[in-house]
């Protein structure tokens, strides 16, 4: 089966300045099921340290390892989809989320059959050495990541990554070019007037891999970035976000490294 370890983001305005992140985790079981496997009654669920960082369904905390709590349960979408939202406060930020889709209770988990999950073989987990393949994500630092998977893969069932969609806040005030690039990048904005502009680089993991600020003057202003020189080592090769604050708006572009 194909293996595309690319993920994904929908970006959507980001509700930091409420002290939380939302992740989408959804999974597709339609290949689950063709295998003659039968949905539980209380439906696929979702189990992992997610009180330990802090996590809620709603305004409901969430239990450490309990898929059976009804706070763990997904959401059927139909066709075989099932999706449930994990909201975070700020502090759990970075942190590393263990997880794993559940078809009712333990023993119906993701993970099982080593044969058949490639979620450790293809880096979206990791076998604890113990009989448990775990799902990981690094909790991101942008709000509204949805995570697209087929049941015990690190991709969809069609064979696609895991994600598709990147919804970007965008504007004629703003521009990074060219796109694609394999070399420095421009970007061009508008401050309507002096400020101090804070630029965020985001891979599509939505995790923060460069920050830095810009003295900005009143009308247009252009700043260049230099993709090989991040953190003293080059990026590989791969779709980034490019987030500009300024004057109290923020505009997210997507660009192409391809250095």
């Amino acid at each position: 089966m194909k293996k595309i370890f690319t993920l994904a983001l929908a970006f959507m305005i980001s509700t930091m300045a409420y002290g939380q992140v939302d992740v989408v985790y959804h999974v597709d079981v339609a290949d689950y099921v063709a295998s003659g496997n039968t949905i539980a009654a209380n439906g696929i669920r979702v189990g992992g340290n997610f009180a330990t960082q802090g996590a809620t369904n709603g305004s409901n905390a969430m239990l450490d390892w309990n898929p059976t709590d009804s706070n763990s349960a997904m959401t059927d979408l139909g066709s075989d989809v099932w999706q449930i939202t994990v909201t975070y406060p700020s502090t759990s930020i970075g942190v590393t989320q263990l997880y794993k889709f559940v078809n009712g209770d333990w023993g119906t988990n993701e993970g099982t059959d080593t044969l058949t999950s490639t979620i450790a073989s293809d880096n979206c987990g990791i076998d604890d050495g113990a009989g448990n393949i775990n799902r990981e994500l690094v909790i991101p630092s942008v709000n509204g990541t949805i995570l697209k998977y087929c049941w015990d893969a690190c991709y969809q069932c069609d064979g696609s990554g895991a994600s598709v969609t990147i919804n970007e806040i965008s504007s004629p005030g703003i521009s990074v070019y060219p796109n694609p690039s394999n070399g420095p990048v421009f970007i061009d904005f508008y401050a309507n007037s002096e400020t101090l502009a804070k630029i965020n680089v985001y891979n599509v993991l939505g995790q923060q891999l460069n920050s830095f600020d810009h003295d900005a003057s009143a009308g247009n202003n252009s700043i260049t970035w230099d993709p090989s020189a991040l953190n003293g080592r080059n990026l590989s090769n791969g779709t980034y976000l490019i987030e500009v604050l300024v004057n109290d708006e923020r505009f997210i572009q997507r660009i192409a490294i391809s250095l």
